[in-house]
């Protein structure tokens, strides 16, 4: 009973903390976050490409970090966010649907990325790097300016 309660007392709270959120909060939200998820993928990108040296142990982290991002946007994509400040397009909020499923495209993706990374294996990591790398285009190309 008590732990019914205290959850139901959490999700209101949090859904009132989200209804609460002004859309320039949103905005700088997701700017915060992508820039960590720029931070991550980049130097796995150089590696890839050979402008780093691979290193597995940073390839590794930086995979899993990147997982541990990709599931920290959504949140930050409130109605009405999209008038100023932002690359992100109106057409989210009318493609939800589909938004929605390329950010779990986005979630899944860098979780088999994490998985292969920890293979070691640059033959498992590529495939894995250029199918993140693919997902991300797919939304940029949709939902961004």
């Amino acid at each position: 009973m008590k732990k019914t309660l205290i959850a139901a007392l959490l999700a209101s709270v949090t859904l009132t903390a989200v209804a609460e959120v002004k859309p320039f909060q949103a905005t700088e939200y997701r700017r915060g976050v992508f820039k960590a998820v720029k931070w991550q993928f980049g130097p796995m990108a150089d590696m890839m490409k050979g402008k780093k040296e691979f290193s597995a142990a940073e390839f590794v982290q930086r995979a899993d970090n990147l997982a541990a991002l990709s599931k920290m946007p959504l949140e930050g994509f409130v109605p009405n966010s999209y008038a100023r400040g932002t690359r992100a397009l109106p057409g989210i909020e009318q493609d939800w649907e589909t938004f929605t499923s390329l950010m779990t495209d986005f979630e899944r993706n860098t979780e088999a990325l994490a998985s292969a990374a920890a293979s070691g294996d640059k033959g498992q990591i590529k495939p894995a790097f250029i199918q993140v790398a693919k997902t991300c285009k797919s939304c940029h190309d949709k939902f961004k300016d």
